[in-house]
């Protein structure tokens, strides 16, 4: 089954035995806002929700949440760990499951990019080097996590092989995942992409892709925990997988000093698609990067 991601953003928590993948579809910007449903056992939360299922990203105030977003100071995972930092800001005080979260970001140079210096919620995020590639490092930087995103891609250059494309954006991927499976998160977070099958030179692409979310459906939210942790109620904790896959992201890329403002071919980009009305080409319409970043911390 599908949801889509958008301007009006679904996810879906899978857990064991269930397997729900969250697309692009495009929505108005003004009324962008997470619907809550129920589908495949799992709950799709609201975005003024919180979930206080023992296996939720949103915990009880009994203990606080480690998650290790892996491609953290990337154009996506910087936009997620920002959106961690505020999702916990914005649970109200007085609410039961308001929400502790420790955010550790992942990635080869191990600070925060010159660019996010600047923004006071990057000093209050935990940067450590790790190569995503090196399954004991992944071991070592998921010790203790509760929750595990990985959001590394690399785009096709014409000077990348197809081998070089599908191992940059598969296995960057499954190594955090597997690893963990090893140190015992209970949830993984994985964005994907949709890929517009009209757009030439993409198939390695995507092969990597499908295999991050293959993994993520018949892996690690196939099986159960078995490193005896366990919840309140004595029961062993279940695995659960989110992927998201949106279409183009649009929004400011940041390549040192350099800002490349995507926004400004992809907004028209996605506002002509939504005049067309098939459901089918809305799937692939840009979707802004602040709603994926919002999608995964709330999943």
């Amino acid at each position: 089954a599908t949801r889509r991601l958008g301007e009006t953003a679904h996810v879906t928590r899978i857990p064991r035995d269930t397997f729900t993948s969250s697309s692009s579809s495009s929505r108005t910007h003004a009324h962008a806002r997470t619907h809550a449903r129920t589908h495949a056992g799992g709950v799709v939360p609201a975005e003024n929700t919180m979930v206080s299922s023992s296996s939720s990203v949103v915990a009880s105030a009994a203990r606080r949440v480690r998650v290790v977003v892996w491609g953290g100071s990337g154009y996506v995972g910087s936009a997620i760990a920002r959106a961690l930092v505020r999702h916990g800001d914005d649970a109200p005080s007085s609410s039961s499951v308001k929400s502790e979260v420790d955010v550790v970001c992942a990635s080869r140079g191990g600070r925060a990019p010159a660019w996010a210096t600047r923004d006071d919620w990057s000093a209050r995020v935990t940067w450590v080097a790790g190569d995503a590639l090196d399954a004991q490092a992944c071991e070592r930087v998921n010790a203790g996590a509760d929750v595990v995103v990985t959001a590394i891609g690399v785009l096709p250059f014409p000077w990348m092989s197809s081998e070089d494309i599908i191992k940059y954006n598969a296995e960057t991927n499954v190594t955090p995942g597997r690893a963990a499976m090893a140190t015992g998160a209970s949830r993984l977070v994985v964005v994907g992409a949709s890929i517009p099958p009209f757009v030439p030179g993409l198939a390695s692409y995507a092969k990597g892709k499908a295999i991050v979310e293959a993994f993520a459906r018949d892996e690690f939210a196939s099986t159960v925990s078995t490193n005896g942790d366990e919840t309140q109620h004595g029961q062993r904790r279940r695995r659960s997988a989110v992927v998201l896959k949106p279409a183009a992201v649009s929004g400011t890329r940041r390549a040192g000093a350099l800002s490349i403002p995507l926004w400004a071919a992809l907004d028209p980009a996605r506002k002509v698609l939504r005049l067309v009305g098939n459901s089918a080409i809305m799937t692939n319409a840009p979707v802004p990067l602040e709603n994926v970043a919002r999608a995964a911390a709330r999943a």
